[in-house]
């Protein structure tokens, strides 16, 4: 259920490390480069830096190698629009 002791836990423990993050940045010389891909329809195994024997992505292996590749992430909803909505807005689908 939407607002459970354990989800707002584990969102006040983002939100920490998040401007833990952003405090350190604030203080670095250079700038951060930050590219957020949100696909439609993709599978955390559908990707060759995931292990899939047969996708061949050179330029998201790249990317990955050179940044960071997070192997857990959680999305608002299943389907792209509330989703989507979610990540621009911070609010779940289901709020006006």
């Amino acid at each position: 259920a939407p607002g459970s002791f354990l989800e707002i836990a584990l969102m006040g423990l983002a939100i920490a490390i998040l401007l833990l993050s952003l405090s350190a940045l604030i203080y670095s010389a250079e700038k951060p480069n930050i590219i957020l891909l949100f696909a439609d329809d993709l599978g955390y195994g559908d990707l060759q830096i995931y292990g899939h024997p047969t996708s061949t992505t050179p330029n998201l292996n790249k990317m990955a190698h050179e940044g960071l590749v997070f192997t857990q992430f959680y999305s608002a909803s299943p389907v792209c629009s509330p989703s989507r909505a979610a990540l621009l807005t911070g609010r779940y689908q289901t709020r006006s």
